[in-house]
């Protein structure tokens, strides 16, 4: 059955002309041209992706973005984000807000097609992860984003930073480099050296969420990576 791609953006010359790339590579397109109606679209349809433009009238794409990750039922749903050239800066914004990649326009066909297939590719594989995984006093339920260690919820994790530390505990006592860490969570290859410090952003507010001893569970291996080494 083929893919559903949703496409939220004010342009409807730009939605016509993707939503045509997209259909002559045997995608099924919705569009929508506020935020707004693109959660409420999301809701009802329960697209396989979404494509969202971060300028948009009324709700913003970050706003959009933060609104479909917080809720249940569309959390799983791959967002890539489209900023312009004058909004440059504002793609660590919205992957900190749970976006699953981010595109400058204008961007060619072939990239944009790229990035969707990565995603697309990526949602099942998340979406068959175990829902339970035990490790020392740490407890995570990866279906319902769900995380406990000793007892006490670790409550406010964002998307981004449950899927990091589920990503660490799986792996443990192995490692994970950033580089890797960013392309697979993301959905894009790192821009720049100083795109990984968004890693580092993130396993910071981990560690301040694990609350006590977390600097010594949650550890930085040079030229290895990130490794979660908690006690039995």
């Amino acid at each position: 059955m083929a893919e559903t791609i949703l496409i939220i953006d004010d342009d409807p010359s730009f939605r016509k002309q993707l939503g045509q790339t997209l259909k002559d590579y045997g995608y099924l397109v919705a569009e929508a041209g506020t935020g707004k109606a693109g959660v409420s679209m999301t809701q009802k349809q329960s697209p396989d992706l979404i494509i969202l433009d971060l300028v948009l009238p009324g709700i913003h794409g970050i706003d959009v973005c933060q609104i479909l990750k917080q809720k249940t039922e569309t959390a799983g749903i791959p967002i890539l984000m489209l900023t312009g050239k004058d909004t440059e800066g504002q793609d660590i914004a919205c992957l900190d807000m749970g976006a699953d990649g981010s595109l400058t326009k204008p961007v060619k066909a072939e990239r944009l097609l790229s990035h969707c297939r990565a995603l697309l590719r990526r949602a099942p594989a998340e979406n068959k992860k175990s829902g339970a995984l035990r490790l020392g006093p740490l407890r995570l339920d990866y279906n319902q984003k769900l995380a406990r260690i000793g007892g006490r919820d670790i409550s406010h994790l964002t998307p981004k930073e449950f899927s990091i530390l589920y990503d660490l505990a799986a792996r443990s006592p192995g490692t994970r480099d950033r580089t890797s860490l960013y392309r697979d969570l993301w959905g894009m290859d790192p821009p720049s050296e100083g795109s990984l410090k968004t890693v580092d952003v993130h396993v910071r507010r981990i560690r301040l969420k694990l609350g006590w001893k977390s600097d010594e569970w949650i550890i930085y291996i040079n030229g290895r990576g990130y490794c979660l080494k908690l006690p039995k």
